[in-house]
């Protein structure tokens, strides 16, 4: 029987897809009565034991990231799987990138990495529709964990930035400057990220005593297709609170062409530390992501979980801190 899974083996002894994985490939993480069972088992069935004599090989990491995201953010999400595909390499493990069409994500079809069965465990990057999320992870057969968001209700650890205390300190820092009229510009029913970003410039705001305004909570995408808008309010701030710097970079790019100086006129934080391909880049005042930090994170937790570590940790936040350059005026 060549087509016997582990998952069959599984459920005929009572114990988890990694306790057999585990147990079959030598690993750590299984009592030798669970080893002796499921490979008693495996023979029976009939499955093929050459498939897992991967002792001496490093692991099959699979990574998903949505074409939203790509196209919003291409060198951001680029830039965090090279990370996490550097920090695979340095424990002798490699990646597979597959990128999730809007096609796929909306019908929720599932990824060509889950059908082929051919990965240790995988990585999701970006937050996507909750039951699409569900139904990989349910799928995947394998351990999963989300980088870069969370979801409720889906037993996977994640690893993100701290959007809420992120943003905060960037607005505080705006404040702290002597700015009183700040804009927030980011889509914030887009995604979770942008939403704590948004909570975290209203904190500050509230703790300075200065009443939101709800004109000045600016889109920066169109939601369906994360295609860039940028509207340009008529009562000018005298700062922005951009939730990424592909946004700031964008208004920065649209003001400019209006006649607007950085930062005599006004001026703008961004949220990331990665402005690609924008000579705005070297004087963008922003929160720094710490991708390397991340990308640590999530490997070695997906790494410790293909070992048979089956605690479930939650969401580990990655702080940092705020990149002080030129796009900042002080009225101090």
């Amino acid at each position: 029987m060549s087509d016997v899974k582990m998952k069959d083996i599984a459920a005929s002894v009572g114990v988890s897809v990694v306790s057999v994985s585990n147990a079959l490939a030598g690993r750590k993480g299984v009592s030798d009565d669970v080893r002796f069972r499921v490979e008693k088992a495996a023979r029976e069935l009939g499955y093929d034991m050459k498939k897992n004599d991967r002792s001496s090989q490093g692991m099959v990491i699979g990574v998903l990231t949505p074409e939203k995201y790509i196209t919003v953010g291409q060198s951001f999400y680029w830039a965090l799987y090279q990370r996490v595909a550097y920090e695979a390499a340095k424990s002798q493990s490699v990646t597979m990138l597959e990128i999730l069409t809007f096609s796929m994500e909306e019908e929720e079809e599932m990824p060509k990495l889950l059908r082929e069965k051919t990965i240790s465990g995988l990585i999701i990057i970006g937050w996507m529709t909750d039951s699409y999320v569900k139904k990989i992870v349910n799928a995947a057969g394998v351990p999963t964990v989300l980088l870069d968001f969370q979801m409720k209700g889906v037993q996977c650890d994640a690893v993100m930035s701290s959007n809420y205390v992120g943003m905060y300190k960037v607005t505080r820092y705006l404040l702290e400057k002597g700015h009183r009229d700040i804009v927030f510009l980011g889509s914030v029913n887009a995604n979770d990220n942008i939403m704590d970003r948004y909570f975290g410039y209203r904190k500050a705001l509230m703790e300075a005593g200065i009443r939101e305004r709800k004109e000045w909570i600016l889109e920066d995408r169109n939601i369906r297709d994360g295609l860039a808008k940028i509207e340009v309010p008529e009562n000018m701030p005298t700062a922005f609170a951009c939730n990424s710097d592909w946004a700031a970079g964008l208004l920065y790019n649209e003001l400019a062409g209006r006649g607007y100086r950085v930062p005599e006129d006004v001026s703008i934080v961004g949220y990331d530390n990665y402005l690609y391909d924008n000579s705005f880049a070297d004087r963008l005042t922003t929160y720094n992501v710490d991708m390397k930090q991340m990308a640590h994170q999530a490997v070695k937790l997906l790494r410790g979980k293909i070992r048979g570590d089956d605690r479930h940790w939650g969401t580990r936040y990655v702080d940092s801190v705020i990149v002080e350059r030129q796009s900042v005026k002080n009225f101090n």
